[in-house]
């Protein structure tokens, strides 16, 4: 893997299932009515950590290892929304066994329904719905 720089930015689009809730549920134990249950529009409510898994997939694809995640929900999102989710790293720290520790600070927007979707969309328009700073190492 190529050495990751500050100011890089990275995404991961997402729109959550009613089996992506249910299959979290049982793995979690996350499994209140809120998120079991269809609201008056059809939709279940995403648990909050599996909306957090997409901070996950991106620290997969740069093989971080997570050590810490200061996350801050602000709105609810529920199944059939599309999210895209970024970070930018904030820094890329040496570490004496030749790995680095990375920063990234990150947001997960909710896509307004008459935006485009795409792949990569590195400032989707949308609502806020968590934000979080980030730190883990990669290894060499």
């Amino acid at each position: 893997m190529p050495p990751v720089e500050v100011g890089e930015t990275f995404s991961e689009t997402r729109t959550f299932r009613p089996e992506d809730v249910d299959q979290f549920a049982a793995l979690s134990g996350d499994d209140q009515a809120r998120h079991t249950e269809p609201d008056g529009e059809g939709r279940r409510m995403v648990q909050g950590l599996l909306t957090a898994s997409l901070l996950t997939s991106i620290g997969g694809d740069l093989e971080v290892l997570a050590s810490r995640m200061d996350l801050q929900f602000q709105r609810p999102v529920y199944t059939g929304q599309t999210l895209v989710c970024t970070m930018e790293v904030a820094s890329v720290d040496p570490r004496a066994d030749g790995g680095v520790t990375l920063v990234g600070d990150v947001t997960v927007r909710r896509v307004n329904r008459n935006d485009a979707v795409a792949e990569s969309i590195p400032d989707a328009a949308g609502t806020v719905v968590l934000e979080a700073t980030v730190e883990g190492i990669i290894r060499e």
